[in-house]
């Protein structure tokens, strides 16, 4: 085996910090304390040399952003060829996040990013311009070191087991208002967890008991559906949910 000799340090570069590649084994003989390469640039690709600094301020697994709905397209500092289980990286969320979201990679198939439990990101979980961690396991990306307990923002707690969302939304049918409510990442609420809020939690409510409320509940009529509210906590009408539009709102979550 061919051996290069160096009696003290290697430096690569002085004005400016590259790569370099050395085709043979390289041998350290001068006192200990001077045995170095210096000079080394940050990596620019898988198979470079990682530096110290590189890994202090994590620039391997750093990577650029762009959201299409909800696919987040990552380009990595160092581009990422194979997707391999302990891979990691970071990104810094240019808007509130959450509900399905796919991770696209350049020349690398499309994967859905989970939660640790294996669902999506609830709202709140994932804020614009907080860091994004997220690690490769088998067919998905997990979002790691999200806040994982209590209520989304905007909503109030009912209790310990219910969040519900504090403003009413504006007139809808029946399927837009629970499409938006899954789309957050919740479900219209339900008689009877209206009724506790109602009831018991009013005052944290500037608008309840102003309109019709949509129930995630149908009623003893064919075709219908719940509305509550307008007047008092207990009242409460049904009505076609594909033709009536005055009916308002809210979306009820479970505690993160």
């Amino acid at each position: 085996m061919r051996t290069a000799t160096l009696t003290s340090s290697l430096v690569l570069a002085s004005a400016l910090s590259a790569q370099m590649q050395v085709g043979t084994s390289i041998r350290f003989v001068g006192p200990e304390e001077e045995r170095q390469v210096t000079g080394i640039a940050l990596p620019s690709d898988g198979s470079a040399a990682h530096t110290v600094e590189a890994s202090l301020i994590g620039t391997t697994t750093w990577a650029e952003v762009s959201v299409s709905g909800a696919v987040l397209t990552l380009t990595p500092t160092v581009p990422m060829t194979t997707l391999r289980d302990g891979a990691l990286l970071r990104f810094l969320a240019p808007s509130d996040l959450h509900g399905p979201l796919t991770i696209a990679l350049p020349g690398l198939d499309p994967t859905p990013a989970l939660r640790p439990d294996g669902v999506p990101a609830s709202r709140g979980q994932i804020r614009g311009g907080s860091v994004v961690e997220l690690v490769r396991a088998g067919t998905s990306w997990v979002l790691t070191g999200l806040p994982d307990r209590g209520c989304p923002p905007g909503t109030v707690a009912i209790g310990e087991r219910l969040c519900m969302e504090q403003a009413l939304q504006p007139n809808s049918l029946w399927f837009p208002a629970a499409d938006r409510c899954n789309d957050l990442g919740g479900r219209l609420c339900s008689w009877d967890e209206f009724y506790v809020a109602c009831s018991q939690y009013g005052a944290a409510f500037s608008n309840m008991l102003t309109a019709w409320e949509w129930l995630d509940d149908s009623s003893n009529h064919a075709n219908s559906a719940v509305q509550v509210g307008l007047s008092s906590c207990t009242a409460e009408r049904w009505a076609n949910p594909n033709n009536v539009t005055m009916g308002r709102s809210r979306c009820c979550f479970t505690p993160r």
